[in-house]
């Protein structure tokens, strides 16, 4: 226990008029579980397609290698959607949690409002490779739509490690957690433009027909939303 001070209510003690208050500042422990649980979700879907990250890496780059890991994991068949979904939204929910309620990281993150965010970025989500599935069967070019999803979905599980790693330093780094935030944006930044790259190789390359308006179209839907996020990050 502190002792009292013998100078207390003296003519000796001295005169201290503002009271020093301490505030404890921190994470949420279910933000700590959310991570983990990420963390936990790669895990179990890397060890089960028998995937490697090198492999993943050499996939992003390589069209020959691709298609070996396409013949043995089909990345866009529907039992893989919503794992890669899933454990791709997690972390990335918690990251823009951080960039939207930047003042709610240190008294306490809302669980309610992270799980409308996490809800809202599986109905944006889904609703992009619903209008790139239309696509692809309005031109004609379900093959290379195909591909091009399934270039998509090896960069999300891409998205996926780099967010859940980051997700640590920008949550429980003193002082520089905005210093990660804006590394992990420049991180992912770099696979979206390869990503995008190499999905209008795969369009170029495989479109049986009306190359220019499918391109066209994959062009608005990917740059504009990236615009949009840039200006944001810029803002903020």
């Amino acid at each position: 226990p502190i002792r009292k001070s013998l100078f207390t209510h003296h003519q000796l003690a001295i005169q201290n008029s503002h009271e020093i208050t301490i505030q404890r500042q921190g994470t949420p422990g279910w933000l700590f579980g959310f991570v983990i649980f990420s963390i936990f979700l790669i895990g179990i879907y890397l060890h089960s397609k028998q995937l490697k990250i090198v492999t993943l890496l050499q996939s992003a780059i390589n069209t020959r290698a691709l298609d070996r890991m396409l013949r043995d994991t089909n990345l866009t068949h529907a039992t893989d959607q919503a794992p890669i979904a899933l454990m791709m939204l997690v972390p990335v929910s918690l990251v823009c949690y951080y960039f939207f309620f930047p003042h709610n990281i240190s008294t306490g993150l809302d669980v309610a409002h992270y799980l409308l965010l996490f809800l809202g970025c599986c109905a944006i989500y889904y609703t992009r490779n619903g209008i790139f599935r239309f696509i692809g069967n309005a031109f004609d070019n379900q093959e290379s739509m195909h591909m091009y999803l399934s270039n998509s979905y090896l960069f999300h599980i891409l998205y996926t490690i780099v967010a859940a790693a980051f997700a640590f330093f920008v949550f429980y780094t003193v002082n520089v957690g905005k210093i990660f935030f804006y590394i992990l944006a420049g991180v992912i930044g770099f696979l979206f433009i390869v990503r995008l790259f190499r999905g209008m190789q795969i369009i170029l390359t495989l479109s049986k027909s009306q190359k220019f308006y499918l391109f066209y179209y994959l062009c608005i839907l990917e740059i504009v939303p990236i615009i949009i996020i840039t200006k944001a990050v810029i803002s903020y």
